[in-house]
């Protein structure tokens, strides 16, 4: 039996990006489920292209622990509980936003806090919206342009492989992030902007463990 959802036929050079793209924002937006099996055969024919980019696709989801393949066996959606986010994935999400912010931290100018506040102030809006989608899109916008100053891929890397797996949590178990209108989340992020802007790593550090823990 194929997915019920569908993906869209591929029409342009970037086959593999936009596939690893597509199926990534399927898996953390919930459009598919941990332990929904993904064959080859079904997603070259939703597609309209061959298996070869979608096996690489495949590849990359796998290396960031959304896609599961076992040997002789089909693909299929991981699953994230609870104590991997608490025990695992939070702490090395701590660790390399501290690496990250205690490099560039020095070097943030008013440019980058406008930039930081214009994706809040997106945030805000999805939350009023009640959008989990754009949520959690300008949640993880906020802390990848972050990382992004780094101007280390390999760091960017590093933190969306274990981003990906906590978001996918966060999507599996959306209803208890909704209270109070994302109150929290909000006034958590808005604290880590206040902290960056004094350019004090003591002050940061606190605000970005409350808010990841």
């Amino acid at each position: 039996m194929k997915n019920q959802f569908r993906f869209s036929v591929k029409k342009t050079d970037t086959l593999r990006n936009q596939i690893y793209q597509d199926i990534k924002d399927a898996i953390i937006q919930g459009k598919l489920k941990p332990g929904q099996r993904l064959r080859e055969a079904d997603l070259s024919e939703e597609m309209g292209v061959s298996r070869g980019p979608i096996r690489e696709a495949i590849l990359l989801l796998e290396r960031e622990g959304l896609l599961v393949t076992q040997p002789h066996r089909e693909t299929t959606v991981a699953t994230v509980d609870q104590d991997e986010v608490l025990d695992l994935l939070n702490p090395l999400r701590v660790l390399l936003e501290s690496f990250c912010i205690q490099k560039i931290l020095p070097h943030l100018t008013d440019a980058h806090f406008a930039e930081l506040t214009d994706i809040l102030n997106g945030l805000v809006e999805s939350c009023e919206k009640n959008d989990l989608e754009q949520v959690v899109k300008k949640d993880l916008q906020f802390h990848e342009y972050l990382i992004s100053l780094t101007h280390e891929p390999y760091l960017q890397t590093l933190w969306s492989g274990v981003s990906s797996r906590i978001v996918f949590h966060f999507m599996s178990n959306s209803q208890m992030h909704r209270e109070n209108n994302f109150t929290k989340l909000i006034e958590e992020h808005q604290a880590l902007l206040n902290a960056l802007k004094t350019k004090e790593w003591p002050v940061v550090e606190e605000e970005l463990k409350k808010h990841i823990y």
